[in-house]
């Protein structure tokens, strides 16, 4: 019975029946699209984070706990057997179209094992937060005392919590690049909003910048005048230096006041 029980493929509806057992409910993945599948998987997710975060450990051994795990566990095998199910449409697409499209498909396929292999991450992080951080707390304050297991604890929370955040945060990110390559994301749509607002701040910084200079080059412009005209003064009067030299002391005077 155990090997058969082992043996036995994990599948949606395996899944739904164990939940149905369990709690007496189940999720109706037939009536939600696999967009609504991914955003309930998110809320839940987030739902579960708060929970574990947040919560004391009883919280996690809690019912409802359990039943919002299994909730998306539910979901989770449900949205990749629809990938699986794009990817084998687009293996027997492959067969009549092109080369191209058929590398297409590939590096599609990768991307979503990026965002895959991400998810995985964020709910390893998540069982460290509960689990393994608590369990690892509570030996040592058996072994430590209670202020060695204190400040284990509130150096290694946050950590998590800051790593859960990241990870999150870059699965999104992998999931609009994916959007992107199937055609489903909004990359072009954010490509125009962004053009328009450059050219305005382009035009009044040349506007700006030009009246700027004109009164550099007054005041250049002012300057050559008056040291040419002590020149000029000079080959005029040069019949004597000692007139030159007073007409020199003249100017000068005049300057300072």
């Amino acid at each position: 019975m155990r090997v058969a029980h082992f043996n036995k493929p994990i599948t949606t509806n395996t899944l739904n029946e164990s939940l149905e057992k369990r709690f007496g409910e189940k999720v109706n993945v037939e009536s939600f699209s696999t967009e609504q599948l991914q955003d309930a998987r998110n809320k839940l997710r987030t739902k579960i984070h708060d929970i574990e975060t947040n919560e004391s450990f009883d919280a996690v051994a809690d019912d409802n706990y359990q039943k919002t795990n299994m909730f998306l566990k539910v979901i989770n095998k449900a949205i990749e057997e629809r990938a699986s199910i794009v990817e084998a449409d687009i293996d027997d697409d492959a067969e009549t179209v092109t080369e191209g499209a058929e590398e297409a498909a590939t590096l599609v396929m990768a991307a979503k094992d990026m965002v895959d292999r991400v998810t995985g991450w964020m709910e390893d992080t998540a069982e460290m937060q509960t689990e393994s951080m608590l369990e690892i707390g509570d030996k040592i304050r058996d072994e430590m005392g209670s202020e060695q297991s204190e400040l284990f604890i509130g150096t290694v929370k946050p950590a998590l919590e800051q790593l859960f955040t990241t990870l999150e945060t870059t699965r999104d990110a992998l999931t609009g690049g994916v959007a992107i390559l199937t055609g489903e994301g909004e990359a072009p749509a954010m490509g125009d909003e962004e053009v328009p607002a450059e050219d305005p701040e382009m035009e009044p910084t040349v506007d700006a910048e030009a009246p700027a200079e004109e009164p550099a080059e007054d005041e250049f412009a002012t300057a050559a005048p008056a040291t040419g005209g002590e020149e000029e003064a000079g080959r005029e009067k040069r019949e004597s230096v000692e007139r030159s030299r007073r007409l020199g002391t003249l100017l000068g005077g005049s300057k300072k006041k």
